[in-house]
């Protein structure tokens, strides 16, 4: 029986909102290690721990488990922040690292044998670091990551084709399967799994809470050698026999199948879908890394702001500078004279546009732009601003009171203000719009929609400023009204790192297979192939959205079967044509796609009666190819809005392509952007 096969539903857990997969400082410190990386072992049964790479505290009072493949890119987009995870937290966490490679990723195995190889050269987390960003992770890479490292890399290859680190893959994919896992990246807390990329602020809440339990537990009298035990047996006392065999007395589990098989039911999508170039394959497993970089001040972003956002500045000027801030932020601080002198100078061209972004690591940031909020209400909001940053060492509760006596705010106010916390809801908005508009540090600023990240230098805000300039002067001459400039630029500007600026408009046939309600204001439609594995992916997650949007979002089904490496995708695509025309698509959709890895003419048959079609129609519309040409017109269609691969979504016209793949919360996150659009 699996690990984790009995535990109730709420220890496995979701997260219903955008994922940050890292928030930090753009202009971040180098990471320093933790702890001395140990030799590699092979799952020995001599009573001692599993011997991991692992980072963080020696006596730790909180373990994580965290099972990553090297080619995910949820796991990619994880990678950094668990390392700072493990940083922040040295005295108390530690974070094992594991090895998960999919079926589905063709070089994850031989990262994860080089993972092994490096660990047993004391040089996991330089290869960590480095695979976890590189765009290719096969052995050419590993081989030019040993020269660049420093490692002797006949030895690595060695290691790296020896038994041994098969054999030590094996057991931490034979752990995964122990445990219930079956896909990545999945973590266990102290016994608890957690599927799927969490963002920060998630783990660093839950690593508070099990601190806090842990320290409850040594006061009682447990000691700190058993302390893991004990924080296991408390959080699953069904699995707590299990944790101890495997990781606390590191015995070798069950042999299981290397590379590890995605399950389809498991929840967690694992391989990023992209589509594939030049329609030579259905699928294309992508690099997170290969889109938007963290600046890019050629991408027009639509960055909304309030009639009422702090602002200063000329409503009419041509340039307007949107600044996603944290008080606690010391860039922020440092560009303060920056902006304030681009706007004084610019002659009434320039206005600057405040949003808040508290980053979740800074422990007084939150409090902070609350404190700006009461002072927006008592209109000081400027001079608090230039306060909090001049004093950002004082930003205790104490330390914000003091601010708003010096900048002369009604106390009683202030102080109800701050307990009522009336303006979170206000703050949480401007947060949101800053992780759509992929803003996942402090300052990040938008220069007439442009991006520029980080305290820059005058003379590079100056620089991209004169071209905005430029260009508004002519938008003046053709005609468009001072105070409507900013609007106007920003129109055709993307909404979401995800959705392309352009609507395409895709002219649907008359007979097509949808669901929803007709006129909800979101349409997603999709190109699909039955054949294809990560098509077979994407039901679950739109169904998640339907259901949480009701009657809000309308889902379409169109054909594109990619017969030159599918061949059964064009006999179950007429199939398809024919079970809507029975009234019954959604029912065959179901049927084939929950095994559309083992299909053949007979499973074809089969899948049709189990949703209950009429087969001897079925059987006369497959002889005579009646529908051939309505999935040629679907495929038509296709061609002509771009699409190469499957899946390929469009959500209300805009191309959808997540950078961490189709899953429920990058879905929401579009749908979210769009309802909330001008």
């Amino acid at each position: 029986m699996a690990f984790f096969g009995r535990l109730s539903a709420f220890s496995t857990q979701r997260v219903a909102h955008i994922s940050l997969m890292a928030c930090m400082v753009a202009s971040a410190l180098p990471l320093t290690a933790c702890n001395k990386e140990s030799g590699t072992g092979s799952g020995s049964t001599s009573g001692r721990p599993i011997d991991t790479p692992a980072r963080g505290a020696q006596a730790a009072k909180v373990e994580m488990l965290a099972f990553l493949d090297f080619e995910c890119p949820y796991s990619r987009g994880n990678a950094k922040g668990l390392l700072d995870l493990a940083e922040k937290h040295k005295d108390s966490l530690r974070i094992r690292f594991l090895n998960l490679p999919l079926d589905v990723h063709p070089n994850a195995l031989i990262a994860a044998r080089g993972a092994v190889a490096a660990h047993k050269q004391g040089a996991y987390f330089k290869y960590f670091e480095k695979m976890m960003v590189a765009k290719s992770v096969g052995r050419d890479a590993l081989l030019a990551w040993a020269v660049e490292a420093g490692i002797d890399s006949k030895k690595l290859v060695a290691d790296l084709d020896s038994p041994e680190s098969l054999k030590i893959v094996t057991r931490d994919v034979g752990l995964a399967k122990v445990f219930g896992i079956s896909g990545t990246p999945s973590f266990v807390l102290n016994g608890v799994l957690y599927q799927g990329a969490q963002p920060m602020e998630f783990w660093e809440k839950k690593v508070t809470e099990e601190a806090q339990k842990a320290q409850g537990l040594l006061a009682a009298g447990t000691p700190s050698s058993g302390l893991i035990k004990a924080m296991v047996g408390s959080s699953n006392p069904k699995g707590a026999a299990d944790y101890e065999k495997y990781i606390l007395k590191g015995q070798t589990p069950p042999d299981a199948p290397v590379p590890a098989k995605v399950a389809r039911t498991s929840g967690v999508e694992s391989a990023q879908i992209q589509p594939a170039g030049g329609g030579t394959g259905a699928v294309q497993i992508g690099d997170p890394n290969q889109g938007q970089p963290l600046e890019d001040n050629k991408t027009l972003w639509r960055v909304g702001i309030r009639p009422d956002d702090p602002r200063m500045g000329a409503e009419t000027a041509l340039v307007t500078i949107v600044a996603f801030e944290d008080m606690e932020c010391p860039f922020c601080a440092k560009l303060r004279p920056t902006l304030k002198k681009l706007v004084d100078e610019s002659n009434g061209k320039v206005r600057l546009v405040f949003k808040h972004n508290p980053l979740p690591f800074h422990p007084h940031a939150e409090a902070a732009a609350l404190a700006l909020e009461a002072a927006r209400n008592q209109k000081k909001f400027w001079e608090m601003y230039d306060y909090l940053l001049q004093h950002q060492q004082n930003l205790d509760a104490t330390g914000l009171a003091d601010a708003a006596t010096t900048v002369g705010l009604d106390k009683a106010q202030f102080q109800s203000a701050m307990v009522s916390q009336g303006a979170k809801p206000r703050i949480d908005a401007d947060v949101d719009q800053a992780a759509a508009l992929g803003a996942r540090g402090t300052p990040n600023l938008f220069v007439n929609g442009r991006k520029m990240v980080g305290a820059k230098e005058e003379a590079a805000l100056k620089a991209l400023i004169d071209e905005e300039i430029a260009k508004a002067q002519e938008m003046i001459k053709a005609g468009t009204a001072g105070e409507k400039i900013y609007e106007a630029i920003i129109a055709k500007g993307k909404l979401l790192d995800s959705l392309a600026p352009e609507a395409k408009t895709i002219k649907l046939p008359e007979k097509v297979a949808r669901r929803g309600a007709p006129g909800a204001a979101i349409e997603i439609v999709t190109f699909q192939d039955f054949q294809c594995p990560f098509s077979a992916r994407l039901d679950p997650h739109l169904r998640a959205i339907e259901e949480e949007f009701p009657g809000r979002v309308r889902v379409i089904w169109l054909d594109y079967p990619l017969d030159k490496i599918h061949g059964l995708a064009q006999s179950f695509a007429e199939a398809g044509q024919q079970a809507l025309a029975q009234g019954k698509f959604w029912e065959f959709h179901k049927a084939v796609m929950a095994n559309n890895d083992r299909l053949d003419d007979t499973a074809l048959v089969a899948r049709a009666k189990e949703a209950g079609l009429d087969l001897k129609k079925l059987d006369a519309a497959l002889k005579d190819h009646r529908h051939a040409a309505a999935v040629q017109a679907n495929k038509a269609l296709g061609d002509q809005v771009g699409v190469k691969g499957t899946p390929t979504v469009f959500i209300n016209g805009h191309l959808f392509s997540p950078q961490n793949g189709f899953s429920a919360n990058t879905f929401r996150a579009a749908i979210q952007r769009l309802l909330s659009a001008p």
